[in-house]
């Protein structure tokens, strides 16, 4: 990997990794509509990057998951260029032990039965209509569903899925307990709108898995086959929609509504989905040339949850290179594993938004070199007023010295986008490096 680049999208995740005229998009997206203090939309930016990264000659994007804030930016940047991503990876449908995809199936119930529109009603749009969304924007051909044990290359090295599982997905018992409760309240009223509801929705989730097999990458379906599958997804979604009137008039209607979008629900779901984010590692190869340490081993985890990181422990290298702090590097999600590994590089990526908090000062007290978006929602840099990097020295800094303030990334006449360990935040003003005590103006 010859480079990287944390966007700051304001409470948002976008990083890109590149190299030898290839490039991987994780995520694009961002809670927040207006950028650095008004200085530009969102909508602009994310537009923007399509005309950034035009030069680069094979561009990936990747989905991790469907929040807001991971996804909402590739609508705007396949809107500037159809044809800017040669491959666009989805996140897959995890069932439960008895085959049931759950996520889904709540996902579902919350679309017919919670009118009113949210981030919470465009959260569940993004899932049930993946597959026509973003094939209707970049073509059906680009697609593919990434699962634990799914492998891609990019610039010569093969990366491996860790999470999650397609089946056998371990969901929480609470959440559990909120799906079989919202299909125990339409099934004691049987009959009529609700059990038509129940047959479409159980419909569509098959069509759904259908889908998620289909565009596998070790898939050998004819994109014909494809493009009826999604047609098919399309078409019961279409009868859920005719139904939605009178599935609001029924008895239980009041129940479903105030059950699954109740804020205990809610926030089950978000937990949910961030534990099923897409997470995925380079492959190391055998041998003793194989457990070098390279800039190649990284680590890149979504919005993972402590216990999905727990789930995958065994799976994890002993040092990377860089890891991607999961959900914007908050305290709910710091995962005490972090402490026993070696990381060389942290990436953090967070922003402003009321829905946000801070990063966590365990971050700081690692020994790694921390990348963060905006250090101003940092609890250790508002207090200390200093870069929790400044004494730190990094490997890659051809100073004597090796001091991460000595780097030429982190002087302001900088201009050289490719010195040190390259890697660099971006944002509306320009592009800046580690050290927060030359603090960018966008911050």
């Amino acid at each position: 990997m010859e480079w990287i680049e944390l966007h700051n999208t304001a409470f948002g995740d976008c990083t890109v990794l590149g190299g030898k005229d290839e490039m991987l998009m994780v995520d694009c997206g961002s809670l927040n509509a207006v950028l650095a203090q008004g200085a530009c939309t969102f909508a602009d930016y994310a537009r923007g990057l399509a005309k950034r990264y035009a030069a680069v000659g094979t561009r990936y994007g990747m989905v991790t998951h469907f929040h807001k804030d991971h996804v909402n930016g590739f609508t705007f940047i396949l809107q500037e260029d159809p044809a800017f991503f040669r491959q666009i990876y989805l996140p897959p449908a995890p069932q439960d032990t008895n085959g049931n995809p759950l996520l889904l199936e709540f996902a579902l119930f919350v679309y017919a039965f919670v009118t009113e529109k949210s981030d919470y009603s465009e959260l569940v749009d993004n899932m049930v209509t993946a597959f026509s969304r973003m094939g209707g924007l970049s073509g059906t051909e680009r697609l593919a569903v990434l699962c634990r044990g799914d492998r891609f290359d990019l610039c010569g090295v093969t990366y491996e899925v860790l999470w999650p599982p397609q089946t056998e997905y371990p969901y929480t018992d609470g959440f559990c307990c909120l799906v079989e409760q919202a299909n125990e309240l339409l099934t004691a009223t049987w009959g009529g709108y609700a059990e038509l509801f129940l047959r479409y929705k159980d419909a569509f989730c098959d069509g759904y898995l259908r889908c998620v097999d289909l565009f596998s990458p070790y898939s050998t379906a004819a994109l014909e086959e494809k493009e009826a599958a999604v047609l098919a997804l399309e078409a019961i979604l279409r009868e859920i929609d005719g139904l939605i009137y009178e599935l609001n008039g029924l008895p239980a209607a009041q129940d479903v509504a105030e059950l699954v979008g109740s804020q205990k629900a809610r926030m089950l779901f978000g937990k949910e989905l961030n534990g099923s984010s897409v997470i995925f590692q380079n492959r190391r190869q055998g041998g003793l040339f194989g457990r070098r340490h390279t800039r190649e081993d990284i680590l890149f985890t979504g919005d993972a949850t402590p216990q999905t990181m727990e789930e995958i422990a065994e799976l994890l290298h002993d040092r990377y290179y860089a890891v991607k702090a999961p959900h914007h590097g908050t305290e709910s999600h710091w995962w005490e594993g972090w402490r026993t590994m070696e990381i060389r590089h942290m990436l953090i990526s967070n922003g402003r938004h009321s829905a946000g908090g801070l990063i966590s000062e365990e971050y700081a007290l690692l020994p790694a070199i921390k990348h963060c978006t905006d250090c101003e929602r940092c609890r250790w840099y508002l207090e200390r007023g200093k870069s929790c990097n400044r004494k730190k020295k990094c490997r890659e800094n051809t100073h004597i010295s090796r001091r991460v303030k000595r780097c030429p990334a982190n002087r302001p006449e900088q201009t050289d986008p490719m010195c040190g360990c390259r890697i660099y935040t971006v944002g509306p003003f320009g592009t800046y490096a580690c050290d927060c005590g030359i603090k960018p103006d966008m911050l």
